[in-house]
């Protein structure tokens, strides 16, 4: 199987779920995670964030704060409506209606996005508590995994945004749902960032379950981006879910994505030396992105200029 920086765009339009995660094992800890936030303006006019993001080196670009019952991506929905300001989004409120309307009945929506992005996609999904105020469009319970499962995403990635209350009961109760619904589909993901709310994650065990109850990859916070979290927890973390045959992701979620690229340098090779088989660095740059240097940063730092530049360079193969 292909390295995962070695897979062209065909390969990318078309992998199963057990090649993908073939082609992630075999890259051994070379693989590069993008979270984007489509939810707002992106910050280069006419280029959306999930290209942004693709065309720096990200092999996997993860959809933050889409919503199921509004599918709509700034930067590639609104191209044609040439919203400027704040006048622009009240006066073409009608017309971005009618594009969500339009996306909710294309049962071919994310694949099309796919072929426009050229990255495998994925879409965070958040397994809220009960009583917590939360667009229903973003929360994961059964009607949106069978979506997700149905529109062709890569991954769902099981997490928490901050303030949203989430648990790791109610990470683990969402795992197991994933995995009856989506099956031998769509890769789980699951973890936390930071602590969404409700406290980090420290104890190896809570992995471990999350591991056994059906997820795939199991995400942790990368060392040096919570308190505490240095190289030894996180090796320690990641062992234990290796222990239990699945593969580990470290997540810079905690706004360092804006921090100099010595920082990022820092944290994926201290990932990398902990034995991360994925490196996801997070949307809080500007705009709902990590600073696009950031991103190619973190590609040279695990994979070096080689690799990085196959990668950006296959966003142009079609």
């Amino acid at each position: 199987m292909k390295r995962i920086f070695e897979l062209s765009y065909e390969d990318i339009m078309n992998i199963s779920k057990k090649e993908l995660l073939e082609s992630i094992k075999s890259s051994e800890g070379r693989v590069v995670m993008a979270e984007t936030d489509i939810a707002k303006q992106p910050i280069v006019y006419g280029v959306s964030n999930p290209e942004l993001a693709a065309s720096f080196g990200a092999d996997l670009i993860t959809l933050n704060l889409f919503d199921f019952n509004a599918p709509f991506i700034f930067g590639i929905d609104d191209c044609q409506l040439k919203i400027s300001g704040a006048y622009d989004m009240v006066s073409k409120c009608n017309e971005i209606n009618k594009i969500i309307s339009k996306n909710r009945a294309d049962k071919d929506y994310i694949k099309n996005v796919k072929r426009i992005i050229g990255r495998l996609l994925g879409v965070n999904m958040e397994p809220v508590p009960d009583g917590i105020d939360y667009p229903e469009g973003r929360k994961l319970n059964e009607e949106n995994l069978k979506k997700a499962r149905e529109l062709g995403f890569d991954y769902v990635v099981i997490t928490g945004n901050p303030k949203t209350g989430i648990t790791n009961q109610t990470i683990l109760s969402g795992i197991e749902k994933a995995a009856r619904i989506l099956g031998d589909e769509t890769i789980i993901i699951a973890g936390k960032m930071h602590g969404a709310g409700n406290g980090n994650i420290y104890d190896p065990q809570v992995l471990r379950d999350f591991a056994n109850a059906g997820a795939d990859i199991v995400l942790i916070c990368a060392p040096g981006t919570i308190p505490g979290m240095d190289f030894e927890l996180c090796r320690r973390q990641i062992e234990a879910i290796h222990e239990t045959g699945k593969m580990a992701m470290t997540a810079i979620g905690t706004s360092q994505e804006g921090s100099s690229r010595k920082v990022i340098e820092q944290i994926a090779l201290m990932s990398k030396m902990a034995g991360a088989d994925i490196q996801h660095i997070g949307d809080a740059g500007y705009s709902g992105i990590a600073l696009p240097e950031n991103i190619m940063a973190l590609s040279i730092a695990i994979r070096g200029k080689r690799h990085t530049y196959r990668r950006m360079g296959y966003s142009l193969r079609k």
